[in-house]
Parts: C-alpha cells; structure tokens; sequence
C-alpha cells in the first residue's frame, strides 16, 4: 500500500500505487502576520484548491529545525502537467492576497515520489506530524542510497504495522543534485517516543530478509553514500484547515 506525503501528514494522505509528482516551496511568514497569513491561506485554498480532483496543496509549519515557524506549500498530482498553475484564478488569488504577507525563502522545489522506498500503512487522513529528512546523495553513489531505503521498505512492509508511515521522495527540478526527502509519520509527538520499538522490528526484519547482519553492513553503505553537508531534520505539522481535501489520486 502506497501512500504520500500528503497523506503523509496525514498527510497520510494516501495515494495509490500510480506515479506520483509534487512541488513544494518554503515561506517565511512576515513579522506579526502569522494569523493573517494562515487566514488568507486558508480561504485561497477553500476557494481554488477544495475539490478532489482538482488541483490539490496542503500546508504544513515547520516545529524543528533552522527554518522554524516557517510554512511550507506542497502541491502533488500524478503528473508535471496536474501541478500547473500558473495564471490560474487561484495564482492570481495568491499573488493579490498571500504574497504580500509572506517571501518564499527557497523557490520551488519539484520531487517525485519514489514508491519502492515508500510504505504507508496507515489510514489516511490520520497523521499529523512527521519527521522529515533531508539526504544528499554524492554523485555515483546512489545504488548504496537506494537498495538501503528499498529495503527498508520491503522490511517494513513485511511486518504490517498499521504505525508505520513511510515515503520518500527525491527532487527532478529546482532542488539540489541528488536531494532525496524521508518522511517518518505519525499521530502526535508521542509516535517520536515509539520510534525505537518499530525501529527495532524494522531492523528484525531486514536480517530475516537479507542476511545477519545485512542491516549494519547496507547502513553503512548509505551512510558512506551521503555527502558531507547538507543533511538536516525537520518536524512538519500538517495544517489542515489550510489544505486540500484528503483524496486519493
């Protein structure tokens, strides 16, 4: 079962196992605005984005991490073409009504969703907060990268845990060469405190399905496949009164 980001955050919000493209864009919210900026989201968003197959953007803030308090946008569609917007009425919307309360501190970013390193199990709609990682990956490394967060996957799946909120997904456009984004999902922050548990079942279940050992060793293999700088965390909190619709896609 594959869900996304979206869905993610409960964005678990869930999406099938078809191809899967999104956008997202950071935004640091002018002094003494937050309000009026989560106000004018909100009624942009009801107006232009409510209809499930229509064009679909949830909001989330970030809680930890160097761009704290900032919100993120996070368009999603199963195509490059879905995610078009431009001079659309909502774009206009935007630019008259949220643009002056916010700056956009990182353009925009497009990623894809990579389905072989993603497991969600869990009903959509449900999550809330998620942790988010942000990888690097050094030119020419990236089969290390991968077969580890594939099979992490495949050992997650295997243990049809209805917590485990998995999905990956790694830039196209407009982002750094080899930026690949993992989100662990959960409830509430108390789904933080249970991570080592699942954790450790994941890990069970990798060497049960790979070889002794075949954890550490793939592990360190990924490690060695990242680049030095530019790996950071972040806790996303999924703001639904200033989202789409949970709908699958």
């Amino acid at each position: 079962m594959k869900k996304s980001i979206l869905f993610i955050l409960a964005l678990t919000l869930c999406f099938s196992a078809n191809s899967q493209e999104g956008w997202m864009s950071y935004y640091k919210v002018n002094k003494g605005e937050m309000q009026n900026a989560k106000t004018s989201i909100a009624k942009k968003t009801k107006k232009y984005n409510s209809k499930a197959d229509g064009e679909l953007i949830y909001t989330f803030q970030v809680e930890a991490g160097d761009r704290a308090q900032q919100l993120i946008r996070f368009g999603v569609g199963p195509t490059m073409a879905s995610l078009d917007g431009y001079d659309s009425d909502g774009y206009k919307y935007w630019n008259e009504n949220v643009s002056p309360l916010i700056n956009n501190v990182g353009g925009t970013e497009y990623i894809s969703l990579n389905e072989m390193a993603s497991f969600d199990n869990v009903s959509r709609g449900t999550n809330r907060v998620s942790k988010v990682l942000h990888y690097n990956i050094k030119r020419g490394k990236g089969a290390h990268f991968w077969k580890f967060r594939n099979n992490v996957a495949k050992a997650a799946s295997s243990l049809k845990d209805t917590s485990i909120s998995l999905n990956v997904w790694n830039t196209t456009v407009g982002g750094s060469s080899g930026h690949v984004i993992v989100f662990y999902s959960h409830v509430d922050y108390s789904g933080f405190d249970n991570e080592n548990i699942v954790w450790m079942k994941v890990i069970d279940a990798y060497n049960e399905m790979f070889g002794a050992n075949s954890f550490d060793t793939d592990q360190a293999l990924f490690d060695s496949s990242l680049e030095m700088w530019g790996n950071y965390s972040e806790i996303w909190r999924w703001l639904p009164d200033l989202s789409s619709p949970v709908a699958d896609m």
